[in-house]
Protein backbone atom coordinates (compact mmCIF):
# COMPACT_ATOMS: atom_id res chain seq x y z
CA UNK A 1 0.00 0.00 0.00
CA UNK A 2 2.66 2.65 0.86
CA UNK A 3 4.48 1.92 -2.83
CA UNK A 4 1.24 2.87 -4.47
CA UNK A 5 1.41 5.95 -2.69
CA UNK A 6 4.98 6.59 -2.97
CA UNK A 7 4.37 5.75 -7.57
CA UNK A 8 1.21 8.02 -6.69
CA UNK A 9 3.41 10.84 -5.38
CA UNK A 10 6.58 10.35 -8.07
CA UNK A 11 3.75 10.73 -11.16
CA UNK A 12 2.12 13.67 -9.90
CA UNK A 13 5.84 15.37 -9.20
CA UNK A 14 7.03 13.93 -12.64
CA UNK A 15 3.56 15.93 -14.06
CA UNK A 16 4.28 19.19 -12.45
CA UNK A 17 7.73 19.62 -13.17
CA UNK A 18 6.63 18.65 -17.15
CA UNK A 19 3.69 21.66 -16.98
CA UNK A 20 6.20 24.22 -15.09
CA UNK A 21 9.24 23.88 -17.92
CA UNK A 22 6.45 24.16 -20.59
CA UNK A 23 5.61 27.47 -18.75
CA UNK A 24 9.22 28.45 -18.30
CA UNK A 25 9.92 27.35 -21.97
CA UNK A 26 7.48 29.79 -23.18
CA UNK A 27 8.77 32.98 -21.98
CA UNK A 28 12.99 32.57 -23.09
CA UNK A 29 14.70 33.59 -26.33
CA UNK A 30 15.62 29.50 -26.79
CA UNK A 31 11.93 28.83 -26.91
CA UNK A 32 12.09 28.27 -30.80
CA UNK A 33 13.51 24.42 -29.46
CA UNK A 34 9.91 24.31 -27.76
CA UNK A 35 7.61 21.68 -29.04
CA UNK A 36 4.60 24.42 -28.76
CA UNK A 37 3.70 26.41 -31.63
CA UNK A 38 5.70 29.35 -33.01
CA UNK A 39 3.38 31.69 -34.12
CA UNK A 40 6.12 34.32 -35.66
CA UNK A 41 7.35 34.67 -38.91
CA UNK A 42 9.93 36.85 -39.88
CA UNK A 43 11.76 38.39 -42.93
CA UNK A 44 15.73 38.49 -42.71
CA UNK A 45 18.58 39.26 -44.56
CA UNK A 46 22.68 38.34 -43.13
CA UNK A 47 25.00 40.66 -44.67
CA UNK A 48 28.73 40.61 -44.14
CA UNK A 49 31.57 42.57 -44.55
CA UNK A 50 35.12 41.51 -43.85
CA UNK A 51 38.44 43.63 -44.86
CA UNK A 52 35.99 45.91 -46.84
CA UNK A 53 34.88 43.61 -48.92
CA UNK A 54 31.01 42.36 -48.71
CA UNK A 55 30.81 38.50 -49.20
CA UNK A 56 28.14 36.85 -51.12
CA UNK A 57 25.09 34.97 -50.44
CA UNK A 58 26.88 31.96 -51.31
CA UNK A 59 30.07 32.89 -48.97
CA UNK A 60 27.80 34.14 -45.90
CA UNK A 61 25.88 30.52 -46.58
CA UNK A 62 29.52 28.62 -46.14
CA UNK A 63 30.31 30.64 -43.62
CA UNK A 64 27.46 30.07 -41.28
CA UNK A 65 26.14 26.83 -42.83
CA UNK A 66 22.67 28.90 -42.58
CA UNK A 67 20.51 30.41 -45.48
CA UNK A 68 21.80 34.08 -46.18
CA UNK A 69 18.35 35.20 -46.17
CA UNK A 70 14.47 33.97 -46.11
CA UNK A 71 12.18 33.60 -43.54
CA UNK A 72 12.51 32.12 -40.47
CA UNK A 73 9.50 30.20 -39.01
CA UNK A 74 10.75 30.07 -35.43
CA UNK A 75 12.17 32.81 -33.53
CA UNK A 76 14.46 35.10 -35.11
CA UNK A 77 16.66 34.43 -32.26
CA UNK A 78 17.87 31.10 -33.51
CA UNK A 79 19.62 32.65 -36.61
CA UNK A 80 21.10 35.75 -33.49
CA UNK A 81 22.18 32.54 -31.90
CA UNK A 82 24.03 31.13 -35.09
CA UNK A 83 25.69 34.07 -36.42
CA UNK A 84 27.02 35.23 -32.85
CA UNK A 85 28.31 31.64 -32.51
CA UNK A 86 30.33 31.64 -35.29
CA UNK A 87 31.59 35.26 -34.61
CA UNK A 88 32.69 34.42 -30.81
CA UNK A 89 34.59 31.17 -32.20
CA UNK A 90 35.84 30.00 -35.64
CA UNK A 91 35.10 33.86 -36.69
CA UNK A 92 36.58 36.01 -33.72
CA UNK A 93 39.76 37.09 -35.57
CA UNK A 94 37.98 38.05 -39.12
CA UNK A 95 37.12 41.86 -37.59
CA UNK A 96 33.92 41.22 -39.77
CA UNK A 97 30.96 43.48 -39.79
CA UNK A 98 27.79 41.41 -39.67
CA UNK A 99 23.95 42.96 -39.86
CA UNK A 100 21.05 41.11 -39.87
CA UNK A 101 17.91 43.13 -41.10
CA UNK A 102 14.64 41.27 -40.20
CA UNK A 103 11.22 42.13 -39.78
CA UNK A 104 9.01 40.08 -37.70
CA UNK A 105 5.09 39.92 -38.78
CA UNK A 106 5.28 42.45 -40.91
CA UNK A 107 6.64 45.05 -38.56
CA UNK A 108 8.59 47.63 -39.18
CA UNK A 109 12.52 46.62 -39.74
CA UNK A 110 15.28 45.94 -37.39
CA UNK A 111 18.88 45.46 -37.43
CA UNK A 112 21.01 42.93 -35.23
CA UNK A 113 24.27 42.91 -34.91
CA UNK A 114 26.69 40.39 -32.81
CA UNK A 115 28.07 41.50 -29.56
CA UNK A 116 31.91 41.93 -29.33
Amino acid sequence: MKSTKFFKVIGVVFLLLQLASIIYARFIPERFFCWAPYDEHTHYSINVTIDGQTLSKNQIKQRYHYRPEGWETRSIDNVFSIVQQYEDTYGKNDQAKVEIRYNTNGNSEQIWRPTK
